[in-house]
């Protein structure tokens, strides 16, 4: 949608010859005599920029100005104002307004102010959507992140600590374990958490879209880029940007982002204006970077560019204590309001503790899902083993096993989980210790006998 401009004076040949100019630069305008008929349009439609006018018979213009933006105050006010009048368009300034141009007014310095003035305001509505979509994913999953094990604690604690710097940070780990968390966590701790959180995966995009969604683009840059657009680096001014899957990005498009990130300037893709930005950036991948720079998939000078600081985080399979409390998190967050959450049976559990979760969280947060949905529809809050079906990396269904093989994973995850203390374990296992032993004989044997 094009943004759309409101002229408002009550000087009809003013208004006229300003509305014709700016019409034939391509701007849609809407015209209004006096106060009254301007509050009409800024109350029925969105208005993205207003030339205002300061004196006009009835309500003057610095009195329209806060009327607008009470209605919507993302509005951009320009005030018109003649020279003997200039100082009530500098206090207007100090109340909200944008700028203000004084007749008789040259038409070239008007279209500029005004497409700085609409620029603005487009950048004011984007940050906007951003931090709406911020609040609803908040909102959903509660801002928490489960963590009991040791070694994701300690990642944790790193990112608080470093959340208090503003240097960039590379963090790597498997697909689904939790990456664009840990970012959150980083901008939510810091300074900025006030200001944008965007991300942008580089895995998604062509070679031909990265720049324009990075850096934005001028109209007519290219077939197809109809209007002037945005790009995330100006969206997220102040904020933090963290650049997901960052080992995916084309090698020509990391020497545009290092110099980026060495001088905090860039150029939208179509022009030729410098534009400076205040952004922290994070990156993340589940590629090894470093071996990524060794076979020239990857630039150094980048790497170490968004190496100041480094977190890898561990896999789901390497931290067991988080499956069940995770699972249990998600059965609470997945509740319909005011109903009791479904629970696991200990078959269940077993069945979520021994499998190998290749997928990571995002594997066990579908699983539960999935799970869910599936006790729901029989009726049922208790959730079996049939409902989680869970499938290994091959493929097969990980719960089809033999109650021998059932019974050796469950024993050597216990064992796992106390250490390899045959003591403790036999208490977990609710048998004497001399029958874990035979257990254990009787499983290596039968695994020796195996050709």
């Amino acid at each position: 949608m094009n943004p759309t401009l409101l002229l408002v004076d009550d000087e009809a040949d003013f208004r006229e010859n300003v509305a014709e100019y700016l019409r034939a630069k391509g701007f849609d305008l809407l015209e209004a005599a006096d106060a009254a008929a301007a509050l009409e349009h800024a109350t029925a439609r969105r208005i993205d920029a207003a030339l205002v006018d300061v004196r006009m018979p009835g309500m003057d213009g610095v009195s329209l100005l806060e009327r607008i933006k009470e209605a919507d105050p993302l509005t951009e006010v320009v005030i018109i104002t003649g020279h003997g009048s200039i100082e009530s368009a500098v206090g207007a300034m100090g109340r909200g307004a944008f700028h203000y141009v004084t007749k008789p007014v040259r038409m070239a310095e008007l279209e500029l102010v005004v497409r700085r003035a609409l620029e603005k305001a487009a950048l004011a509505r984007q940050n906007q959507v951003y931090r709406e979509g911020e609040r609803r994913r908040r909102d959903r999953w509660g801002g928490r992140i489960v963590a009991e094990s040791r070694s994701l604690r300690q990642i944790l604690e790193a990112a608080e600590g470093i959340a208090q710097t503003d240097s960039n940070v590379l963090i790597e780990g498997e697909t689904g374990t939790g990456k664009e968390i840990v970012a959150e966590l980083i901008h939510r701790s810091s300074a900025r958490r006030e200001r944008n959180f965007s991300v942008l995966n580089c895995g998604s995009l062509s070679e031909n879209l990265i720049d324009a969604e990075l850096f934005g683009h001028e109209k007519g840059a290219f077939t197809g880029a109809t209007e002037a657009r945005l790009g995330i680096i100006e969206i997220t001014d102040g904020g933090t940007l963290l650049l997901d899957e960052i080992g995916d990005m084309p090698l020509s498009a990391q020497v545009r982002l290092l110099r980026f990130l060495e001088r905090g300037v860039f150029r939208r893709v179509g022009s030729s204006r410098e534009r400076s930005v205040d952004v922290r950036v994070l990156a993340a991948t589940h590629r090894d970077l470093g071996l990524e720079v060794k076979e020239g998939r990857f630039r150094e000078d980048l790497y170490y560019r968004l190496l100041h600081f480094h977190l890898a985080i561990p896999p789901l399979r390497d931290r067991p204590d988080d499956v069940l409390p995770l699972a249990r998190y998600y059965l609470t967050r997945m509740a319909a309001p005011g109903a009791t959450p479904c629970v696991l049976s200990a078959q269940a559990e077993s069945a979520l503790a021994l499998h190998p979760w290749p997928g990571n969280v995002r594997e066990l947060s579908h699983a539960v899902e999935r799970a869910v949905f599936a006790a729901r529809i029989a009726g049922e809050t208790t959730i079996e083993p049939c409902h989680l079906a869970l499938l290994p990396p091959g493929g097969a269904r990980s719960d089809l096993v033999s109650l021998r093989e059932a019974e050796r994973r469950h024993i050597q995850r216990v064992l796992d989980r106390v250490g390899g203390n045959r003591q403790l374990a036999a208490e977990v296992l609710g048998v004497s210790e001399r029958h874990l032993y035979r257990m254990l004989r009787s499983i290596r044997e039968e695994g020796q006998s195996e050709p």
